[in-house]
């Protein structure tokens, strides 16, 4: 019985600590891609693409410029209609002026959200990575830190026999 307890305790150990450099393998796989990935992130986070700023400008330049136009065709047609060229310059400055008031406004706003983008690009990296470092460094400890109890389970299921008892015995009698 006692050989039996003790061969299973320490089939437990090994067990353990085969468990343990199993997730520290695995750990070790899992931030060989992902911790540069995310330290890259952290560090200089990629934000939208150039093809998603584009795009946001396109379609937020498109209304300026279609009434900038539209204002540009009238006057001109108007301009040959009552042969006045000048009767609408003020108003075509002025709609310029407006499309390219309108034109800064929306860089303004792409900038700013690409800014919080990357922001929020950085908030994730760092806590992925304070994350992966909790989660695999607890989970291989926890494995280390069942060998000892499976080790003094052998140990102690090695106590008893024919001999052990003997020894106890004896210490009884000196006692």
């Amino acid at each position: 019985m006692a050989r039996g307890a003790a061969n299973t305790a320490a089939n437990a150990a090994t067990t353990a600590g085969n468990v343990a450099a199993n997730y520290g393998a695995g750990a070790a796989t899992i931030s060989s891609s992902l911790v540069p990935y995310l330290t890259q992130q952290l560090t200089s986070p990629a934000g939208m693409s150039q093809q998603d700023i584009n795009a946001t400008m396109t379609s937020g330049l498109a209304g300026a410029g279609g009434a900038t136009a539209g204002l540009t065709g009238a006057a001109s047609k108007n301009a040959a209609v009552t042969r006045n060229p000048m009767g609408f310059s003020g108003a075509l400055d002025a709609a310029a002026r407006a499309r390219t008031q309108a034109a800064a406004g929306l860089g303004e706003n792409v900038a700013a959200q690409n800014a919080k983008i990357k922001l929020g690009q950085q908030q994730q990296a760092s806590q992925g990575l304070q994350s992966l470092y909790g989660i695999d460094t607890s989970r291989q400890l926890g494995a280390m830190g069942q060998i000892a109890p499976d080790v003094n389970a052998q140990v102690n299921a090695g106590k008893s026999g024919w001999l052990q008892n003997l020894e106890g015995i004896m210490q009884t009698i000196k006692g």
